[in-house]
């Protein structure tokens, strides 16, 4: 007996020993493969093979690795699998994915049969790029496919099949430009296709992209009806299509929107919850979830049980501090969007204000100095290229439809009205044959657009605002909403205004006038307070205007709350202006009020207002001035774009 105990030890220590190893072993491989597919989308091909050479246990995805990274031929195939690992890795830039295809993917030579890997690899790209907003990138790459397809009998089953599944980007086009009737009619003929030729994941694609085009008619049950129907299919392959995650979002929150349906949206939300490449994704619909329930509701209390935490106040800091810095900024601001709507439907006013000036924040991210830099590199190069291609073929009209969806997908707030506005120029420019002088004057139009974008964005932020003020009975969390909601308003104006002029630039005094003349409103009362502006021909482009008009409108805002305590005899003077010898411009704003504590150190000061002010003033490159000169002055000097650019 004792000896068939101990024969059975040492066949069972061996496996004993495997499952025992330390997890973190693990790990540590799984981190090392990481940095190794860091390395190889940076081209540090050096440090990959040195980093390959440290792993013991081989796998046939490290000899993979090992092959790209000592860059020997690859089939696509091969170049495919490395491609679908790393995109599916959450901390991953997929720009750098995209330029690793662009170097080693290249269309086949043969022009005798398709090659489906190529064309699979080519969509999944512009599909990848145009999710991330990189629409430009996405369109060219899209014509070159098209291009490539062409050359092929238009006949062959498999050329039909892969020109069905590489439309779906004309398809959102179309559903951008809200063109119900031409997207539908392209996915009915993909429907048509894929059963025809019993293709199930070209006829999930074209339920999904179906779907959408349902809710834009607001067609909720038929839209729930077919994502139900696209997750059915799915169940019968043996693996899940690309768009299995993104039809698991659209049902959750159509079941949310709907009502009625917990035992279906909790297992719909389990399944996106158990999946860790989704986990994270899953966390703004929890909290939609956790704001359409009671507060004593026992789902509510399941859900708390699950992520270990007692209250709505608990989870939401949860959810924030697991994707900050982790998802993308755009899926970030739903989960501060709707972890403020939970919070505020639990009576948690505070931290829902909080959540929701961070999410503001996040939006203005997307209006930053890089974003307006980006925009006029952007135009020029978008000049020549209409420019080249007016040359080569007189397409103008395919030239300006594409520019324009280009420009939708970079800013995601451009409208049908922009779209459609860009195609009746597109379509006179080709019939009048205009000169290439024309096509430069219409980008500088679509630019002015862009701006009225902008503009209607932060409206529509303030609305939010606006609405979220109405139901604030804590006068400061009221009074915090309400200075969010006025600076988001000064921005908006910057905007307003470069839409307006001809020159890009703003100017200040009418500008200030209107800032004036909101505050007055929203202030003064019955109060009367003369007003003197002397900025006379003060023009600034955005990249200092922005900046400039926060801090005027801080600091006209805080002369109306406390420095016109009077009836009458109230003074408010704002002036800009630009000494001689010099290169930097000079604003002044007085009242006649109380003025400051005589203690105050602006450099230390902790109110939000001062604190804003100073860091834009640094933003500037400039100095702040502060006394009390029969009232509250500041002096601020600083200096404009072209100053700033010479000192750096």
């Amino acid at each position: 007996m004792k000896k068939l105990i101990l024969v059975f030890l040492i066949v069972l220590f061996p496996s004993i020993h495997i499952l025992s190893q330390p997890v973190k072993e693990r790990n540590k491989s799984k981190d090392s493969i990481y940095k190794i597919e860091d390395f190889i989308l940076t081209k540090q091909l050096d440090s990959a093979t040195y980093f390959i050479a440290l792993i013991k246990n081989k796998t046939p995805y490290l000899d993979l690795l090992s092959n790209i990274a000592f860059e020997k031929k690859l089939d696509y195939k091969a170049h495919y699998k490395f491609i679908v690992r790393v995109s599916n890795r959450k901390n991953v830039n997929y720009n750098q994915v995209s330029n690793y295809i662009n170097t080693y993917i290249k269309a086949p030579k043969s022009n005798h049969d398709i090659n489906l890997e190529y064309a699979n690899i080519k969509i999944a790209q512009i599909t990848k790029l145009r999710n991330e907003g990189a629409l430009d990138d996405a369109s060219r790459i899209s014509k070159k496919l098209e291009s490539y397809l062409n050359q092929f009998d238009q006949n062959n089953e498999y050329v039909i099949r892969t020109k069905a599944s590489a439309s779906s980007h004309t398809i959102v086009l179309h559903l951008i430009q809200e063109e119900i009737e031409n997207g539908k009619e392209i996915i009915f003929r993909n429907i048509e296709i894929a059963k025809k030729f019993n293709d199930k994941t070209l006829l999930i694609k074209s339920l999904y992209h179906l779907s959408d085009f349902l809710i834009k008619e607001g067609k909720l049950q038929k839209y729930i009806d077919v994502c139900e129907e696209a997750l059915e299919i799915e169940n019968q392959l043996e693996q899940n299509t690309e768009y299995h995650y993104d039809i698991l979002l659209h049902l959750i929150d159509a079941y949310i929107y709907k009502g009625g349906h917990e035992n279906r949206v909790e297992e719909l939300l389990n399944e996106l919850y158990n999946n860790l490449n989704t986990r994270l994704d899953s966390y703004s619909l929890y909290a939609k979830y956790l704001s359409k329930l009671p507060t004593n509701s026992v789902i509510k209390k399941e859900v708390f049980k699950k992520f270990g935490v007692s209250n709505t106040k608990e989870l939401a800091e949860l959810f924030i501090n697991e994707t900050k810095g982790v998802l993308n900024l755009n899926d970030y601001y739903y989960v501060l969007i709707e972890c403020s709507q939970a919070l505020e439907t639990d009576n948690y006013l505070k931290e829902a204000i909080r959540y929701q000036e961070e999410a503001v924040n996040v939006t203005r991210k997307v209006y930053s100095k890089d974003l307006s830099n980006s925009l006029a590199t952007f135009k020029t190069e978008q000049a020549v290229k209409i420019k080249d291609l007016e040359i080569e073929n007189q397409k103008a009209l395919s030239n300006i439809y594409i520019v324009s969806v280009l420009l939708v997908a970079i800013f995601l707030i451009i409208s049908l009205y922009f779209l459609r506005k860009s195609i009746k120029q597109s379509k006179a420019l080709k019939e009048k044959n205009k000169i290439i002088d024309d096509s430069l004057k219409e980008k500088e139009l679509l630019v002015k657009e862009v701006h009225h974008r902008v503009k209607n964005n932060f409206q529509i932020v303030s609305s939010l605002l606006e609405l979220q003020i109405k139901d604030i009975e804590d006068e400061k969390a009221l009074e915090l909403a309400t200075e969010g909601k006025n600076r988001v308003k000064s921005m908006a104006l910057i905007h307003q205004k470069l839409y307006q002029n001809e020159n890009g630039l703003i100017d200040f005094e009418e500008y200030i006038k209107l800032v004036v003349k909101e505050l007055n409103a929203l202030y003064a009362s019955d109060k009367k307070i003369e007003t003197i502006v002397e900025s006379s021909g003060m023009q600034f482009d955005v990249d200092t205007a922005i900046p400039l008009g926060l801090i005027i409108n801080e600091i006209i805002t805080n002369s109306y709350k406390y420095a016109f305590n009077r009836m009458e005899g109230n003074k408010l003077y704002i002036s800009i202006k630009k000494p001689e010898n010099t290169p930097d411009y000079q604003l002044i704003i007085a009242d006649n009020g109380p003025g400051l504590n005589k203690n105050i150190d602006l450099s230390k000061v902790k109110t939000l207002g001062l604190r804003l002010i100073t860091r834009l003033v640094k933003q500037l490159h400039g100095a702040l001035e502060q006394t009390n000169e029969e009232g509250a002055k500041f002096i601020i000097t600083f200096k404009d774009i072209h100053a700033r650019k010479s000192l750096n």
